[in-house]
């Protein structure tokens, strides 16, 4: 719990209540204040990064042992990012269980990359904690932004922490991504909330059935990619054709991609993993392409007979969910039997 010793240091804090700028529950800083703190950063020109936690799956907490573990396990993080944290910024409670993070040494990308590792480095998550006599496994997915590298206002920088985010919940949670405007400035947040899976399988459905069978494949990929947010989206025929939907962009790969994906793929008509090593030591032929390409998980779908549809991260770790496959293995059968028509 913060004292009006560890406060002190920052001038916003100034005459202020203690019994109001703390959270009530956790004892790190109520979101008022914390918000308010970063905006006096902005306003100050004081360089900083500002990072948003939100506790994974946090709801099976609550259901499974009761609020009062949750209460507990809330508490647990609070303090152990408070600690991360020490002398270099400032951590609040955004509400529920999500945390605010004001880290002011470094604003650089680096930097906060390696703050980040060490919060999820048994730190603060990705760690055991013992409630009750109950073991409980803790992740959470952070976003990060910082000003004025990535945002010239404060209104732009949560807007852009808020895209880091989502981004990482798009890649399956348990992660940090810290922002970069060319990988995540055509992220739409909003489409967190409005676009269910149904919604979309609709969306794919219509496009499918009502594109003309020239250039429906190009764009059901594009949306794929879209909706699913890879590093890279793309499709490659028998005849080692690719079309890339990240840069709308077709072109011949002399190295034969095709036999490439068939080969990790195998006997699988939807292949999928998080783990490239398994892949790599199974065929030690194609790891100089997984390295060259930073591939750290990957989706491979077959078209029929017609080539792959394939999804990639790079040098990013994602735990492929239900939703993901779901959508790519309905997009593919839809094609599919689209083209054979």
């Amino acid at each position: 719990m913060y004292t009006l010793d560890d406060l002190k240091k920052y001038k916003y804090f100034d005459g202020a209540d203690i019994n109001f700028v703390l959270d009530s529950l956790t004892g790190i800083i109520s979101r008022q204040y914390i918000l308010d703190f970063a905006r006096t950063l902005v306003n100050s020109n004081t360089p900083f990064a500002m990072c948003m936690m939100d506790l994974d799956n946090f709801k099976y907490v609550n259901d499974s042992y009761g609020h009062r573990a949750g209460d507990i396990c809330l508490k647990n993080i609070a303090e152990s990012l408070q600690k991360c944290v020490g002398e270099d910024g400032l951590v609040g409670r955004f509400g529920g269980d999500e945390f605010i993070i004001i880290y002011l040494k470094s604003n650089k990308y680096d930097d906060v990359h390696d703050f980040l590792a060490h919060v999820y480095d048994g730190k603060a998550v990705r760690r055991f904690m013992y409630i009750d006599n109950v073991r409980i496994f803790v992740t959470a997915t952070t976003g990060s932004a910082s000003f004025p590298l990535d945002a010239g206002d404060y209104n732009d920088l949560f807007q852009k922490m808020d895209k880091a985010l989502y981004r990482g919940k798009s890649k399956g949670r348990n992660c940090y991504i810290v922002y970069v405007h060319e990988k995540h400035k055509d992220i739409v947040v909003s489409d967190r909330a409005g676009n269910s899976l149904l919604t979309k399988i609709v969306e794919l459905k219509k496009l499918i059935t009502e594109t003309d069978a020239t250039n429906v494949l190009d764009k059901t990929v594009a949306l794929l990619h879209t909706y699913l947010h890879p590093a890279k989206t793309f499709y490659c025929d028998r005849k080692n054709n690719v079309f890339n939907a990240k840069e709308g962009t077709k072109y011949y790969y002399g190295n034969n991609m095709y036999f490439i994906l068939q080969k990790m793929a195998g006997d699988k008509d939807l292949y999928y993993s998080s783990n490239p090593k398994d892949v790599m030591e199974r065929f030690p032929d194609i790891a100089s392409y997984m390295q060259a390409n930073r591939i750290h998980a990957f989706v491979i779908v077959k078209l029929a007979d017609l080539g792959f549809i394939a999804l990639y991260e790079d040098a990013v770790t994602r735990m492929w969910q239900d939703y993901d496959l779901v959508l790519i293995e309905v997009a593919s059968t839809l094609l599919a039997n689209r083209l054979k028509k």
